[in-house]
């Protein structure tokens, strides 16, 4: 599995085909997903053999806040191989070379028990994003 990191002002075009097959097309949310956080986050894509499989996103909204992960899509016919795990590692690994102290996402309810395996924990704050439930989790580095 190859992992690319993605700076801002590289192009995101296959994250965000991923993200819209995930997001849009096998979720339901409205399209387009992209949004103003993605010109300033890092991105990882895994691909394999040069077919980008999976992403995500880390970035700080504001200057002493946590860091967030996000958008963290892996392509249906990938899942069960670990690559949702692989992908949180590289964005933590991204933001604690940045110095971050804390982490946070927003986790689909469904998603709560992966995140929980991954370090998280819920914070007993939930939201709608569009019509899903979210939690608000968090992970202390």
């Amino acid at each position: 599995m190859d992992v690319k990191i993605l700076r801002p002002g590289d192009d995101l075009s296959e994250a965000l085909w991923i993200r819209d097959e995930v997001f849009t097309k096998e979720q339901g949310f409205a399209n387009p997903d992209q949004d103003k956080f993605d010109a300033a986050a890092c991105h990882v894509l895994l691909c394999e053999n040069g077919r980008p499989v999976a992403t995500g996103r880390v970035f700080r909204e504001e200057k002493g806040g946590p860091y967030i992960l996000g958008r963290i899509a892996v392509l249906k016919a990938w899942r069960g191989r670990s690559l949702g795990r692989l992908l949180v590692e590289e964005l933590e690994k991204i933001a604690a070379a940045q110095g971050a102290e804390t982490l946070e996402l927003g986790a689909q309810l469904y998603a709560v028990p992966f995140y929980q395996k991954c370090g998280f924990l819920p914070t007993g704050k939930r939201y709608m994003d569009e019509f899903c439930e979210h939690e608000m989790m968090l992970k202390t580095l």
